[in-house]
């Protein structure tokens, strides 16, 4: 079921599914929202399979996207969002068993981390669990680290409309190391992408990410579902 849709007299929530992603740019051929985008997809294709156990709540948009100064962006700092985030996971734990954070955007693992400590240790039986999207790329997503060949293949399955290909002519895809940690992105590589090597944009490949993120947080929830019986 999904949380915007049903009764407060319909809502039995046993999983709760909280997509998390960013608006913030994905160089010049992906859409602000490709990380929402990307949670969303995998999160309601999960619930669709599980409606009578899983309840999709609406995608937090913004969230912490300061790797990104000197680009568009809109987002919050790291305090704030550790404040918001702990605040609403604690109000779905009170409808939920349990709640699982679906996260396409990495700039929020680190707060994410903290949130889900510092309810676990907290709040009894209620847990928190986080799914990362990227980690179902065979490779963890270490070749896509920003708008590359893994999330232009995904839009490109979810939403091909809003993949301007044409736009990676003639862009250089060399990047500096330490980005994200040492340096913003626009530091980086001035065209906002950090690839390694060339970006490739697949719809087969996009599709095959998905149906296995897919598949790996549907995993994560049955987890969860058989150890709350």
């Amino acid at each position: 079921m999904r949380l915007t849709e049903v009764t407060k007299d319909d809502l039995n929530c046993l999983v709760g599914l909280l997509p998390v992603g960013s608006v913030e740019q994905h160089g010049p051929h992906l859409p602000m929202g490709t990380d929402s985008l990307i949670a969303e997809e995998v999160a309601r294709r999960v619930e669709g399979e599980l409606r009578d156990e899983v309840t999709l709540f609406p995608t937090i948009y913004y969230t912490c996207s300061l790797e990104h100064e000197g680009f568009p962006y809109v987002g919050v700092s790291y305090t704030t969002f550790l404040n918001y985030l702990t605040e609403v996971l604690e109000s779905g734990l009170r409808l939920c068993k349990a709640m699982v954070l679906v996260l396409g955007h990495g700039g929020v693992t680190s707060v994410v981390d903290l949130a889900r400590r510092q309810l676990n240790f907290r709040s009894g039986d209620r847990k928190v669990y986080a799914f990362f999207v990227m980690a179902s790329h065979p490779k963890g997503g270490s070749e896509d680290l920003h708008a590359g060949s893994l999330e232009s293949s995904a839009i490109k399955a979810i939403r091909p409309e809003l993949v301007k290909e044409e736009r990676l002519e003639n862009v250089d895809f060399d990047f500096r190391e330490g980005v994200f940690e040492v340096y913003t992105v626009k530091e980086s590589n001035p065209y906002g992408i950090v690839n390694r090597g060339e970006v490739r944009v697949d719809v087969r490949l996009g599709e095959e990410f998905l149906t296995r993120a897919t598949r790996g947080l549907k995993e994560l929830v049955m987890r969860i579902i058989e150890g709350l019986k």
